[in-house]
């Protein structure tokens, strides 16, 4: 199986990047594969509760200048009538403009994808927990 790049955020603030290769977001927790740097083991099993969300990202160190792009109205993005413009507000006063299919369907978190293509995510998850408001209403954009 293919092993995915990511980015682990916590709640406190840690980072940890590695790879994972059987992400699944109906099990509580996932394995790990940290780059050395992050830690001496092998694997680690990490549960989602302490987490903030799960960056899958294109490489690990992506392009620190790059302004994200954060509004809806730029005609470059096209969203599909089944997925939802959204905007995370999250306790640290990170924010994550992206559209989303379903939030019910995982009960830790769901997935959210980048608005913008250019975006070193290509997709995240988001965990509920972490979370302090959703916009969803697009009069709110």
């Amino acid at each position: 199986m293919l092993k995915k790049k990511v980015v682990v955020k916590y709640k406190n603030g840690e980072i940890i990047k590695g790879w994972v290769e059987d992400f699944s977001p109906e099990r509580h927790f996932f394995t790990l594969y940290p780059l050395m740097e992050y830690s001496s083991k092998e694997t680690l099993n990490l549960v989602f509760a302490p987490l903030k969300a799960i960056f899958f990202v294109k490489d690990f160190f992506g392009n620190k200048d790059y302004q994200k792009v954060r509004n809806f109205d730029d005609e470059r993005f096209k969203v599909t009538p089944s997925q939802k413009k959204v905007v995370i507000f999250f306790e640290d006063g990170e924010e994550i403009y992206g559209t989303c299919y379903n939030f019910g369907r995982y009960e830790d978190g769901f997935f959210v994808f980048p608005l913008d293509p250019e975006d070193n995510n290509e997709r995240i998850f988001v965990v509920r927990k972490a979370i302090v408001k959703i916009k969803t209403n697009e009069n709110d954009f």
